[in-house]
């Protein structure tokens, strides 16, 4: 299928980037943001923009959504001004991460509508979406997939197929999303101890890159969000908590016994109350390093 008829439901902080990528490819792209205000730099790029899912649902024929909350996502899909009411629409695409209960319940819904559905969460985050390195995780049926293919290749170097059964993409992205989560703690409490100790950041992170404690958070995140001061780059702490949550809530139903990661939620939410819910999730960083009542050495790379 051609890039004329795609639309995109949520254009914040992986949908903005996507759309942006799949608009520098060539793509025709209609928009809608429950925030209007979101719209406007897609709109000042060429895309189309309209006022609810079902009205975007009446004019392309793939719909990709991405949405912060499994509240959003039902009401997108299925609500009473919901995509899955679209006259146009031929393949409703979840790039959230929702869990597999709602993801059960769309595509169910939009199934016995006689539409085609996938369950396509993506990982690489803002950076990967709008470089177009995201990996899509893809389940569901394999017509859709075929159908689809080629606009997932305009913002995903990699796409896995994990079968039929749409919901299995949930359950793989919350694992990767946890032991992406597990690696970024480590290296963050890491480093605020070495802080604490006197020990240059960017050197400590650069001896965890010269060795075994080397992860994608040492290697990307650090050097662009705390080197930098930026503290910017996974999101706001909230998409972790929600992760985190679904993760366990899985487990739970499978009967399936986790031990870190229940540790790691309690921290988020620790540091959630300590008012860093909204806040990007790098800045768990200075959440810890406040967690010492000694003061703490500025890292030589911050120094003037």
């Amino acid at each position: 299928m051609g890039h004329d008829r795609i639309g995109i439901i949520g254009v914040g902080n992986i949908g903005a980037p996507m759309a942006m990528r799949m608009l520098e490819r060539g793509a025709r792209i209609t928009v809608y943001d429950r925030n209007p205000e979101a719209t406007n730099p897609l709109r000042a790029l060429g895309a189309s923009v309209v006022q609810s899912s079902r009205e975007l649902a009446d004019v392309v024929d793939i719909v990709i959504a991405s949405l912060p909350t499994r509240e959003a996502s039902l009401e997108v899909a299925l609500g009473t001004e919901g995509a899955i009411h679209g006259s146009a629409i031929k393949v409703y695409i979840e790039t959230s991460t929702v869990g597999s209960a709602v993801i059960t319940e769309i595509d169910r819904a939009f199934r016995a509508a006689g539409k085609e559905f996938l369950d396509a969460p993506v990982s690489g985050g803002p950076p990967g979406a709008r470089a177009g390195t995201l990996a899509v995780l893809a389940s569901g049926s394999k017509t859709a997939l075929a159908i689809v293919r080629d606009t997932l290749d305009l913002f995903a170097a990699n796409v896995f197929y994990l079968g039929e059964q749409a919901g299995a993409s949930q359950v793989a992205k919350l694992i990767n999303n946890h032991v992406s989560a597990a690696g970024r703690l480590a290296v963050l409490e890491g480093l605020s101890m070495a802080v604490k100790a006197g020990i240059d950041v960017k050197t400590m992170n650069d001896v965890f890159n010269a060795s075994s404690g080397r992860n994608f958070t040492t290697t990307h995140k650090v050097p662009a969000a705390i080197l930098t001061g930026a503290y910017k780059y996974n999101g706001p702490l909230t998409i972790a908590l929600k992760d985190q949550a679904l993760l366990l809530e899985e487990a739970r139903q499978r009967g399936i016994p986790l031990w870190i990661a229940p540790r790691i939620l309690e921290t988020f939410e620790e540091a959630a109350a300590a008012g860093y819910r909204h806040e990007d999730g790098m800045r768990i960083f200075e959440y810890m390093n406040e967690q010492t009542r000694e003061p703490v050495v500025a890292p030589q790379s911050q120094r003037k």
